[in-house]
């Protein structure tokens, strides 16, 4: 073990928070609140990069993770699909191929029930989190408590959701199938054809991620915290335990550091000593302006696993697993795919004004985020990987950091999300 491992943290030092997404953002709104002194470092300007994007749901009910046996059995069909949920760029096949064993292990049955239980307790007190984050914020009025509604268009697919309902209740989660006319009756625009769904009242949703991140890096700065543009490319531990930060622009001096870089942290972990496969799914999304049947909630299809939601600029269609690494072009194909889901969910769309966006979800094979203390450096922290989950999981991991730094126990057990369980 190296010495800086066995210094103790320095409890009054500054912080640095590289990564100015919902994640790094709730962190330091949370740290500058209780009294530290922070810094914000990004490469963009606040919630410019996959938080941007985000489908807006605060999604407290998934509490399965993505690694599952039904993934699985499920993934050659979706690849073979022409507008397959799941795709891997045939240029990136090779790159991704690590990750997917590691995810075809994590999808074991045991490993997978491991999953389902820490991910349930990081869920647990979500919404509750994320409803003071946006008090704290002064943007309440951003968070819509009006529920989540998944359809299906199978006329057969009734059993299959009671049976998720009876799985769901089993958790201490609220669902409600529902029939064709209770669809309509709560969702009155889409199509004629969606046969029922499963409707869960306690859930929410953001109006505008990328608005709520701009209001955190403001009540952040009003509590001292300071934001600057820079791309942190080499970290280096000093012998009393601070950091040293190398930017594209300039140095950086670190007292204590949070690691929050999204789906650009794994070079900046393996620095501290952590080599974590962490790789991207891309995501994309097209964002509909203009005159739009009135959805009050976000609608999730079952068989196009698509999440409609409703947006202050509009209505915002999301959707697709695609590995492709950080470099390569969005695929105009999948642009096109989501044009014919929202004509099939809801005819009465305009597309003419769609707006088109591609993003990159920070995810583990296990798909679990990594929140904790490095082993080796016990001044930094890491916190990245959410994957599908970064808005939801972001109060509650700001929690999460500020008992870490503040010595308190944390809400929540945070052995199974541990820096070092890939070493």
């Amino acid at each position: 073990m190296s010495d800086h491992a066995a210094r103790p943290p320095a409890a009054d030092s500054p912080i640095t928070v590289i990564g100015a997404g919902v994640i790094g953002l709730a962190i330091a709104l949370r740290l500058a609140r209780g009294g530290h002194d922070v810094t914000i470092i990004d490469r963009q300007a606040p919630g410019r990069g996959c938080s941007f994007g985000n489908a807006g749901r605060i999604a407290n009910e998934c509490i399965e993770p993505l690694a599952s046996p039904r993934t699985l059995r499920d993934a050659p069909r979706y690849l073979l699909a022409a507008d397959g949920a799941l795709s891997i760029r045939a240029r990136y096949a090779l790159r991704a191929a690590p990750w997917l064993l590691r995810f075809l292990l994590a999808s074991l049955p045991r490993r997978h029930a491991g999953g389902v239980a820490a991910l349930a307790a990081l869920q647990e007190h979500s919404l509750e989190a994320f409803a003071r984050l946006v008090e704290d914020a002064g943007c309440e009025a951003l968070l819509k408590a009006r529920g989540h509604l998944v359809v299906s268009e199978h006329p057969d697919a009734g059993a299959l959701l009671r049976a998720q309902q009876i799985g769901f209740e089993r958790h201490g989660i609220v669902a409600k199938v529902m029939q064709r006319h209770d669809v309509q009756r709560i969702a009155p625009g889409l199509s004629q054809e969606l046969a029922c769904g499963l409707y869960f009242p306690d859930t929410a949703h953001v109006v505008d991620p990328y608005r709520l991140c701009r209001a955190l890096a403001r009540a952040g700065e009003r509590h001292g915290a300071r934001i600057v543009r820079d791309d942190v490319r080499l970290i280096a531990p000093q012998a009393d335990g601070s950091f040293v930060l190398q930017g594209a622009c300039s140095r950086h001096a670190a007292g204590r550091l949070v690691v929050a870089a999204g789906a650009w942290s794994r070079p900046l972990a393996r620095q501290l000593g952590h080599r974590l496969p962490l790789d991207t799914e891309r995501g994309y999304h097209l964002t509909l302006g203009g005159c739009n049947p009135d959805l009050r909630l976000p609608v999730t299809s079952l068989e196009r696993h698509t999440v409609m939601t409703p947006m202050s600029d509009g209505l915002r269609i999301t959707g697709f697993v695609e590995f492709g690494g950080l470099q390569l072009a969005p695929d105009p194909r999948r642009f096109a795919a989501l044009r014919r889901h929202v004509n099939a969910l809801l005819p009465g769309a305009e597309l003419s004004a769609a707006t088109e966006w591609m993003g990159y979800r920070p995810s583990l094979p296990d798909h679990l985020p990594v929140i904790g203390r490095c082993r080796r450096h016990a001044n930094a922290v890491l916190a990245f990987g959410h994957q599908h989950l970064g808005l939801t999981l972001s109060a509650i991991t700001a929690d999460i950091v500020d008992a870490l730094f503040a010595g308190r126990p944390p809400p929540v057990d945070v052995t199974p999300f541990r820096c070092d369980r890939y070493d």
